[in-house]
Parts: structure tokens; C-alpha cells; sequence
């Protein structure tokens, strides 16, 4: 099969040229994204496939690359002009507005789970009028296009002035308006892959996302969630897809919530609606690794002892493996 590995396409739709180093990292985990392709029927037969071809945005080593049994790394490509037809992509070149942070929190509010406080801003004057009521509370700014915890900036309290102001009014001028929302004391971070079809949604259980205490992104854990918070996010997940199939878009999506402490209170509380992503994502390649490999974790930060590398590591502290 022929894939397209643009791991880069919230850059492109925000009108941003990655960094060289940043287009080689997404390339070498664009080359996980094989594991989304349609099983050929011999994963765990001990027999070497033949390997997908994908085109990503930049060369990196094939050699950082690991076969085992039941996964084959596809065959890299960076050549242009690329095909004009592709068996399957990481993200619908077409699908910029179904990825808009604005449309993901218009539907969260919609369905009345979005966070006190969440709005867009346009404006830094927009902003000072808004958190002039937030005291000691802390926040956050996110571009309304990007990805891996890029193009966003935090704050406490109702001043917006120093290095933060100067951060804030540049993250305006380049991507327009941001979404703006209170920061919480995370407890757990979840997902929830599912494809909007011609005529129905279809929605996965859910998964727990490993995150580091900023959010950053570090892995998927595919044990079962309690069904107190598992179905609730099935629920949200479905509701908001068809609010999506709504616009036109076909395709995988995921969402991303979490389980926060109210700062007030101690009490938790389940935010279903953090993120939609209208796109394959590291959800959906970890549930191909699983069907691939047995696995039930799929890590990006240092690979423990016994564990199954698949890219890696490198100076670029890029790396990949699953237990």
C-alpha cells in the first residue's frame, strides 16, 4: 500500500514551515503509521510481509527502523512530486476545518461539557478583558492548528505582560485567533479512536494516554478504563463525530479527554471533550500494533528493560517501542 505519513498537516494548515530537526522526528514516527494499514492476513506467522511504501516530509535513517515478527517498517520515500492517489493518509489534506480547536470547543459547548472559562480570543485586549477575573488560576493559549504540545503558551492570573505578552501577541499575528482555557490538575489523560462513515459512526473503547505533568504527549497504555469513565467518553466520542459527520468529513477521528481535581473542591471531574482530532492518531496505530504484535503499551519516552523497540534511540532523543 501506498501511505502518506504527513504528520506535518496541522503546520500546513496553520501556514507554518517546520524546522528541519522537527519535519526528521515526525518522519520517523510517521513510519509507525504502516501499523493503521488493513492486515494482509500473515501478522504473527513469523513471515516477513511485504513492506508498505510511505512519503513523509523528510529522510531520516531506515536503519533506526526495527523488524520483528508480525511488523515490517514500510519503505521510506521523501520524493517529490508524490503520488496523486494514496491508499490511506495519516490526515485529509481537505480536513482543516474539521481540526479547528474553535470547532472542537463550539461542539463541546454544544453538548454542554465545555470547560468554565473556554473561549476563543482574537485579540491580547480580548485576552486582559477575559482572565481579569481569573485571580491566581492558571491558563493556557493553543493555536487553533498544531500538534505534539507546539504553538501554545501559559499563564497565571490576570496579568498578561513580559516575555508572555511578547509570546502571545506573536502566536496572534501568525496563527490568528487562539484558544484560550483554565489549566487543571490532570489525574488521568484518555482517548477515544472511532471512524465517521458514509451512514454511521463507529466508535472504539477507550484508552489511557501517558502524558508528563506539563501534558506533553508520552505513550498509549491500551488496559481497559473503569466503566465509569469509559462510557461517558463513548458517548461523548460518538455525539461529537456526528457533529462532525455534519460538515462532511469521512474518516478516522480520535478524541482526547482527561480526569482533573477541581482546585476548589479536591473533587474529580471527567473533561470528555479536550481534543478532536480528525485524523488517524498514536491511538489508532497502537490498537494496529496490538493486533500486529499482542502488544498493550506503546511508549515514546526511553524503552524499558524487555521491551520491543521500534525506532531507535538516536542523538535526536527520538525513539519508539511497545510492551
Amino acid at each position: 500500500m501506498k501511505l502518506l505519513g504527513n504528520l506535518d498537516c496541522e503546520a500546513g494548515w496553520a501556514g507554518v514551515q517546520l524546522p528541519e530537526a522537527v519535519q526528521r522526528r515526525i518522519s520517523l514516527y510517521a513510519a509507525l503509521f504502516a501499523a493503521c494499514a488493513p492486515s494482509d492476513g500473515r501478522e504473527g506467522d513469523g513471515k516477513d510481509p511485504e513492506p508498505h511504501e510511505i512519503w513523509m516530509p523528510a529522510a531520516v535513517d531506515p536503519a533506526r527502523l526495527v523488524a520483528h515478527p508480525g511488523w515490517t517498517p514500510p519503505r521510506l520515500r521523501v520524493s517529490e512530486p508524490r503520488p496523486s492517489v494514496f491508499d490511506l493518509r495519516w490526515a485529509d489534506p481537505a480536513a482543516k476545518n474539521a481540526n479547528d480547536r474553535s470547532r472542537t470547543l463550539a461542539i463541546a459547548q454544544a453538548l454542554g461539557v465545555a470547560l468554565p472559562g473556554a473561549r476563543v480570543v482574537g485579540s491580547l485586549a480580548e485576552l486582559e478583558a477575559h482572565v481579569a477575573g481569573f485571580a491566581n488560576r492558571p491558563w493556557i493559549c493553543k493555536a487553533r492548528w498544531t500538534a505534539a504540545g507546539r504553538d501554545r503558551a501559559r499563564g497565571t492570573g490576570a496579568t498578561v505582560d513580559g516575555e508572555l505578552r511578547v509570546r502571545l501577541g506573536r502566536m496572534l499575528a501568525r496563527f490568528g485567533p487562539l484558544v484560550f482555557e483554565p489549566w487543571l490538575d490532570r489525574v488521568a489523560d484518555y482517548g477515544v479512536c472511532g471512524e465517521v462513515g458514509a451512514g454511521d459512526v463507529s466508535v472504539a473503547e477507550p484508552h489511557q494516554m501517558i502524558t508528563d505533568p506539563r501534558g506533553g504527549f508520552l505513550g498509549v497504555a491500551l488496559d481497559a478504563v473503569e466503566p465509569a469513565v469509559a462510557e461517558p467518553l463513548r458517548q461523548l466520542a460518538r455525539a461529537a463525530a456526528t457533529r462532525v459527520a455534519a460538515t462532511g468529513y469521512r474518516g478516522p477521528f480520535a478524541i482526547d479527554a482527561f480526569l482533573y481535581r477541581d482546585p476548589c473542591t479536591a473533587a474529580l471531574h471527567l473533561h470528555p471533550l479536550c481534543e478532536l482530532n480528525a485524523r488517524y492518531t498514536f491511538g489508532w496505530i497502537a490498537r494496529g500494533l496490538a493486533r500486529r504484535l499482542g502488544i498493550r503499551r506503546l511508549g515514546f519516552d526511553p524503552p524499558p528493560p524487555g521491551a520491543t523497540v521500534l525506532i531507535a534511540p538516536g542523538d535526536d532523543h527520538v525513539t519508539a517501542w511497545c510492551a
